[in-house]
Parts: C-alpha cells; structure tokens; sequence
C-alpha cells in the first residue's frame, strides 16, 4: 500500500461537507464530516497533508474552500460523468452516485439517496437515464411541519416504525411521516423493479439506515456512492 500518493475528494452537500482520502488501490483510508460552520476545522485538521490529487463537487455553488485554488484540484461538473441522457441541471451529487452505485453494483439500478432532499434516480442497462424523483428528506419533513405550523412539536425521527394509528399528537406525526414516507418509496421501487427486474436497489444518505430499519425493500446500503463514482470519473 502506498500511502505516499493520497488523494482528497471533497463533497459539499446542502447542509455538511464529507471528504475522504483515497490511496492507490481505491481505498478509503480516512473520512470526514462537518457542517458548512465548521469548514474551517476541517481546512485546520487537513493543512499539514499533502495530496497528489484532489477532486471537489458541490451543491452549492457559492460556497469556496482553500482547495479551489490549488493546482492539483479539478471540479467535477456533470459533463465529467460518464452517464447518457443527463438533463442540464441534475445535481452532480445524483449523477455521480448514480455512476457509483451502477459501477459497483451494476446496471441497470436504482439510486435512494436520504439526505437533507431525498432523490430517487434510475439507470437502466445502457447506462443512460430514465428519470427520478426528488423530495423533502425525512429530516427535513419533520422539521419543516413544526416550523410552518404554530402548535405542532418538532421531533426526532423514531429509532422503531410507529404504529399506523397514533393517540397522541407526536405519536401521529411520526405515523404520518415515517408511513407515507416509506409506502411512497416502497411504491417507485415497486414500480421501477416492474420495469428492470434484474435492476439493483441501492440506498445511501444520512437517514439511509433509518429508511433500512424500517424495512424499506433494497439490495444494499452503501453511503459511499458519491465517492465510488468521483473513483470510476476520475480514474
């Protein structure tokens, strides 16, 4: 293993900054994550190292770290991504997990990434897009009915499915949201498993492993998607 040649891949999402350090045998040797306030920590606890490589995408598109400016970093954009049909303004995040989960685990496939805005998206065989579907994340349904409402109480996502039918006010907003919310999902994967039976169901984000929980039907939880494909782009 040569853990003289590194490289750093940086992913700026709607509300935290990952990054990983890749080593030649496509490897992740370490792993970070902060929120937007935080970037300067995490420029501090990276300045002492030297990368060979480094690859940053955004979804932000005003937000610069110190790596912009150095001259062994590229931005990937989505003409960067091996992947047909793309419409102009999908977000990078989505076609590079898309080329990620299709690279690793085949295609055709379908990618659930639960994250801050939950994004539904299908490659078939030929490795050109069929469409999707984007939606408030889970997270962000919980928070965003208590503060559009004057007497609903923000909660936490339940560890456990609820009950369907709820006696109390908390109990029928985490009913509300986590059954809709799944059944929904389970629909486009049914949907979608009816037009590509030997496709692969791939889940990733933050509350992927809630959504697992709960028994949302997929093949496999990988929160490294993104990072596979900026892997399978760039080299």
């Amino acid at each position: 293993m040569d853990k003289s040649w590194l490289w750093l891949v940086i992913a700026i999402g709607n509300t935290r900054i990952r990054a990983v350090i890749f080593n030649r045998d496509r490897q992740i040797i370490r792993e970070y994550a902060y929120t937007h306030k935080d970037l300067p920590k995490l420029e501090i606890e990276l300045s002492s190292q030297h990368f060979a490589k480094i690859s940053i995408f955004s979804v932000v598109a005003d937000m610069v770290t110190y790596w912009h400016s150095l001259p062994q970093t590229q931005i990937i954009t989505n003409t960067d991504i091996p992947l047909q049909n793309l419409y102009a303004n999908i977000g990078v995040d989505r076609a590079l997990a898309s080329l990620g989960a299709g690279e690793v685990y085949g295609y055709p496939v379908l990618v659930i990434d639960a994250g801050t805005a939950l994004t539904l998206t299908g490659i078939d065989a030929q490795k050109s897009l069929v469409g999707g579907a984007i939606i408030a994340g889970l997270r962000s349904q919980f928070t965003t009915l208590h503060q559009n409402t004057s007497a609903l109480p923000n909660i936490s996502i339940p560890k456990t499915l609820p009950n369907r039918w709820a006696n109390s006010t908390s109990g029928a907003i985490e009913s509300g949201i986590a059954h809709l919310f799944l059944d929904g999902l389970q629909a486009y994967i049914d949907d979608w498993r009816s037009q590509f039976p030997d496709s692969r169901i791939i889940l990733t984000g933050g509350d992927g492993d809630r959504l697992r929980e709960w028994g949302l039907q997929i093949d496999t939880l990988d929160t490294y998607l993104i990072f596979w494909g900026v892997w399978h782009c760039q080299h």
